[in-house]
Formats: structure tokens, C-alpha cells, sequence
């Protein structure tokens, strides 16, 4: 029996297809923020500290924790040219970043095991400018909903507070991939919850960092049962 072909042969064999592919994912990203202004109502629902940073038109820049497989959310952190996201190096993260920079957002590249440093000088240089931060907690591999350290080092090495943050439809499907990742059927309410901000002081111990790994692990699972839960209560 013949071996099928795999996409990935095809794109090696024929590399003006990837750039194509690419191109066409920016495009299709760019439009895709329309449609989905117009067609998701979100509810937003803060804690009252984090509500009192957030709401304050003169604050300083945060770092927004997020799932890997809920990063649909950032469409509704507003107003998008303030975010920058870091994505992984890998050809994944390729497409993601790609795709982030189609529907808005800038991007900052590298992870703990590629470009860390990278990454780390592009996200203070961000901070610089004014833009918030976005950190898949659990990226780039998994595993699914397990908070990596990375964010509590970068939050310190950037002086900005993390905002735990979650999102869940009401519809909703997962697609087969390790993050599960959640996409909105077409005209679902969608829910954001902020968590109360952490704050990583300078020049951080060791176990203080532990510490607050530990507690940001607890805030984001607390938040992601709410959320998921928000849909099952009476009307």
C-alpha cells in the first residue's frame, strides 16, 4: 500500500506553500477579529482588586496569565495593539504568532527551552512602551493546565503584576490537539474572569517564588472550575 503523504513532505518539497499558508492564516486572523466582535457577547467579571488595577486608565502595564487552550480569550483584551503575546519558537508557535499579529497583537518569541533570553529582553521592552503581556501558563507543550514557573521569573524580571485570567462558552468544541483547545460556537455568551492581581517582588527568593507559583497554580484551576461551572447554575 502505498505511504500517504503527509503535509508536511509537501511543504518541504514545495516551501512557497508554507509562505502562502502562512500569508493566508494572517489574512484570514485579521478579518477573523471582526466576526467575532460581532458575534460573542462577553461577560466580564473582576475581582475588586483586580477590577481597581484594570480600571484605572493610568495604570501600568500587567502580565495577563492564561490557558494555552483558552488564548481565544485574548480577542476580547482590548484595546489589542496594547498586548504583546509570547509564543514559543517552534514551527507551531510560528503559526500562532502569525496569526496573533494578523488579528492585532505584537509578539514577543521564545520559551524556556528556545530563545528564553530572547523572549525576556523583547517582553521588557514591550513593558517599556506601555503594552500589557500575555503568558500561556502551560505552553508550549503541556501539560494541559499545569502553571510553569516561567511566568513568576518574567513577571519579576518585568516589575509587572500577574492577573490570573480565564475564559469559558457556553457552547463550545475542542479541538484534538494536547491543549484541548476550546472554540466558541458561532453566537455563544462567553465569560472572562480576572483574579485578584500577584505581585512578585524584586530581587524574589527562591521560595517566595515557589510560594507564589503555588498560589497562582490554585487561582487559575479555582477560576477555570467558575467559569466552566457559571454555565451549569439555574437561570
Amino acid at each position: 500500500m502505498a505511504r500517504l503523504f503527509k503535509t508536511r513532505e509537501l511543504l518541504s518539497r514545495y516551501p512557497w506553500l508554507d509562505t502562502v499558508r502562512m500569508n493566508l492564516l494572517g489574512w484570514i486572523c485579521n478579518h477573523g477579529t471582526t466576526f467575532f466582535d460581532r458575534s460573542y457577547a462577553i461577560l466580564k467579571i473582576m475581582s475588586p482588586e483586580a477590577a481597581r488595577l484594570l480600571e484605572d486608565p493610568n495604570r501600568a502595564p500587567v502580565t495577563f496569565a492564561i490557558y494555552h487552550g483558552r488564548m481565544v480569550g485574548t480577542l476580547g483584551l482590548k484595546p489589542r495593539k496594547r498586548l504583546t503575546i509570547l509564543i514559543s519558537q517552534s514551527r507551531d508557535g510560528e503559526m500562532i504568532a502569525r496569526g496573533a499579529q494578523g488579528m492585532g497583537f505584537s509578539t514577543a518569541r521564545g520559551s524556556s527551552k528556545l530563545g528564553a533570553v530572547k523572549g525576556a529582553l523583547e517582553l521588557v521592552e514591550a513593558v517599556k512602551t506601555g503594552k500589557d503581556l500575555v503568558f500561556m501558563v502551560d505552553g508550549p507543550r503541556g501539560p494541559r493546565f499545569e502553571v510553569k514557573p516561567g511566568i513568576v521569573r518574567m513577571a519579576e524580571i518585568t516589575g509587572t503584576p500577574i492577573v490570573p485570567f480565564i475564559c469559558s462558552a457556553r457552547g463550545a468544541w475542542s479541538m484534538p490537539s494536547w491543549d484541548k483547545f476550546m472554540a466558541a460556537s458561532w453566537g455563544s455568551p462567553i465569560v472572562y474572569i480576572f483574579g485578584d492581581p500577584i505581585y512578585v517582588p524584586a530581587r524574589c527568593t527562591e521560595d517566595k517564588r515557589q510560594e507564589i507559583h503555588k498560589r497562582l497554580q490554585e487561582t487559575m484551576e479555582h477560576l477555570l472550575q467558575s467559569a466552566d461551572n457559571l454555565w451549569s447554575l439555574p437561570n
